[in-house]
């Protein structure tokens, strides 16, 4: 009897530990979506920064060929003299 009693008497404990543990389970999950959000979103700008990056680096490859044309057009003038 004795051990059914304390049962009786730790029940209620261990209900109020059980939805704690709901509780605290329920935050933790929601704290994961919105982490994963926030990945997705980070990896998107990533992403776009990238491509912004690829483009600036065509850019800036295209712009050096030119100068290196003008130069030797300027060279090649300057040869002709």
């Amino acid at each position: 009897m004795e051990a059914l009693e304390k049962l009786e008497q730790r029940i209620p404990q261990l209900l109020a530990d059980l939805d704690n543990l709901k509780a605290e389970n329920s935050r933790i999950r929601a704290e994961a979506i919105a982490e994963g959000a926030r990945a997705a979103e980070l990896e998107e700008q990533n992403r776009r920064l990238h491509a912004s990056l690829a483009q600036e680096e065509n850019a800036r490859n295209e712009a050096l060929k030119r100068l290196d044309a003008l130069l030797r057009k300027i060279e090649e003038h300057e040869s002709i003299e």
